[in-house]
């Protein structure tokens, strides 16, 4: 456990400085980012975010799971109850990536072993497969746009960022859920 008591040492030299315990719990830009726990793609950097700027949901390759759109759901949810406004509409980035982990879970071979090891079978590994990120973020755009849950003023976009050269790329411009482009 020794990597977590650095994590924790590194906790003390943190709250030592920390003059921010008055956050709202809506983040100030209204934005939502659904990436990969990849560690180097970490939000925060890759996007210069400080805390309180934005909400960060994190799962394997950044997929738009069932349960990432239901968690999605409720944060728009929440954020419409807080804000006191009908109008309220999350911002949802989401960024995948090039040398994706989850692009090992394409070949047969490999999910199956993963399957048996994680006791979880291939079928969840499959459905995380990334095989090209460009395309993997249009499927999961595609997802949100689909889901009954999620109201007309959720915006969209996705991305890819390349993990051998820092950039940030869109893959899919920003959109309300059901409608055209925004800018």
């Amino acid at each position: 456990m020794a990597d977590v008591q650095t994590l924790v040492d590194r906790n003390l030299e943190f709250a030592g400085g920390f003059d921010q315990g008055d956050l709202a719990v809506l983040p100030r830009l209204s934005t939502l980012v659904v990436t990969c726990v990849d560690a180097r793609v970490d939000p925060a950097h890759i996007l210069g975010l400080e805390l309180g700027d934005a909400i960060v949901m994190r799962n394997i390759g950044g997929r738009v799971t069932d349960e990432a759109i239901e968690q999605i759901a409720i944060l728009q949810a929440l954020g419409t109850a807080l804000g006191g406004d009908d109008s309220f509409g999350l911002e949802v980035a989401v960024v995948h990536h090039t040398d994706c982990g989850a692009s090992r879970f394409a070949n047969p071979q490999i999910r199956q072993k993963l399957g048996t090891i994680a006791g979880t079978g291939e079928a969840p590994i499959e459905r995380l497969a990334i095989t090209d990120p460009q395309t993997s973020v249009a499927e999961d755009i595609d997802r949100l746009r689909g889901a009954p849950t999620l109201p007309d003023q959720v915006v969209v976009a996705g991305y890819v960022y390349d993990v051998t050269d820092g950039h940030l790329r869109e893959a899919v411009a920003p959109a309300s859920l059901r409608g055209g482009a925004r800018s």
